[in-house]
């Protein structure tokens, strides 16, 4: 049994979890979207949990949003107008912005929060905004 110094996600379906030690609660709300926490971590930086799911950390977060930007950037031909649908976390933007040939891009997400929170504990993603 883990302590109260450690977060948990737990798959119980498949019967595994992931934890992660955390040094303390940096944030947390209820949003009319979702619930919000913010962690921050021993190893892994700030993490970003909503409604008891894992969304990323400041040490890997690189991983989810180069995923979800470079492979479909990279396979059109032309990709200059790009339209984000959810990505709050501003992650992903930073990537399509990275490409030249990107010529506009929106952003679309319904819960301001996760931005606004984004912006506080995980300024990398969001130099972009």
């Amino acid at each position: 049994m883990l302590d109260d110094h450690w977060f948990s996600e737990a798959y119980e379906a498949d019967g595994c979890a992931v934890s992660l030690r955390v040094r303390r609660l940096l944030h947390e709300e209820q949003t009319p979207y979702q619930h919000i926490a913010i962690w921050e971590t021993e190893h892994w930086g700030n993490l970003m949990v909503i409604d008891g799911c894992i969304m990323l950390s400041s040490r890997d977060n690189f991983i989810y949003h180069e995923m979800l930007a470079h492979p479909a950037l990279f396979s059109h031909p032309e990709p200059c107008r790009v339209a984000i649908i959810g990505g709050g976390d501003c992650g992903t933007l930073r990537e399509v912005l990275r490409h030249p040939e990107v010529e506009h891009c929106v952003q679309v997400e319904i819960d301001e929060r996760v931005t606004r929170l984004s912006e506080r504990y995980f300024p990398e993603l969001c130099e972009a905004n």
